[in-house]
């Protein structure tokens, strides 16, 4: 059974969100009722979410992430905002070459368009998986009262290709800060700092991010990863079926 606990910007929900934010969010968990017609993506080492009848703005963003981007500019077409997270040791330095983002293109609206994930973190995530994950969202329920987005187990994405291996990841993130085991599994914790001109001062724990994995012992493939990316909680147990 494949889990994805909470997911992208729907695990993001407080009691303290505006209700413009909250509407647009319940718009958005509408729309995937109907993916093919609302949404589009595209795969390659990166994947990008399409969104064809966009109802996220970026202020949306700064209100859920509580930070600024690490950069933003002007497009032809709107603006292009990236968050990028650099992989860091344990003495706080950057590790040069490991890093991943989160690219959003904006219409002239202030609507997002494009939600583009890197290289680094797809290494991660079977992109199949990732794309069918995003789908059975459609058939989660909000719980208005905690305003939390939850999906029956039996709803949740199955894997249908190979997980990552631990070699694969290693070529790709290099050695983890820290390993350990936990409920028999090799757990890998590789610790990234957020690149941005200003968190609120209420959330400054968003200035890091560690992101841990699960590998079976004997097999060495991913089972399980598990993070907080700027707010945004996921949690991905990996088993094929």
């Amino acid at each position: 059974m494949l889990r994805l606990t909470r997911f992208l910007i729907l695990a993001l929900l407080a009691t303290s969100l505006s209700a413009c934010v909250w509407l647009h969010l319940l718009e958005l968990k509408n729309q995937l009722a109907k993916f093919d017609e609302n949404f589009s993506t595209e795969a390659s080492d990166h994947f990008t979410l399409v969104f064809k009848n966009p109802v996220l703005v970026n202020d949306d963003f700064v209100t859920l992430a509580k930070l600024e981007p690490t950069s933003k500019e002007t497009t032809p077409t709107g603006s292009r905002w990236i968050q990028a997270f650099h992989k860091i040791d344990a003495e706080g330095n950057k590790q040069p070459g490991v890093d991943f983002f989160f690219t959003m293109d904006f219409d002239q609206d202030d609507r997002l368009t494009r939600w583009d994930f890197s290289r680094l973190f797809m290494t991660m995530v079977p992109a199949k998986f990732f794309e069918d994950s995003i789908r059975s969202l459609a058939k989660g329920r909000v719980d208005e009262a905690s305003r939390k987005y939850r999906v029956d187990p039996k709803d949740r994405a199955k894997i249908t290709e190979p997980p990552p291996t631990l070699q694969q990841i290693k070529d790709a993130m290099g050695e983890p800060l820290e390993k350990t085991k936990e409920d028999g599994k090799n757990v890998y914790v590789y610790r990234f700092q957020v690149d941005s001109p200003w968190i609120d001062k209420d959330f400054q724990d968003r200035r890091f991010t560690d992101v841990r994995l699960y590998f079976d012992p004997k097999t060495h493939e991913l089972t399980r990863m598990g993070g907080r990316f700027i707010g945004l909680k996921i949690n991905i147990n990996l088993v094929k079926g």
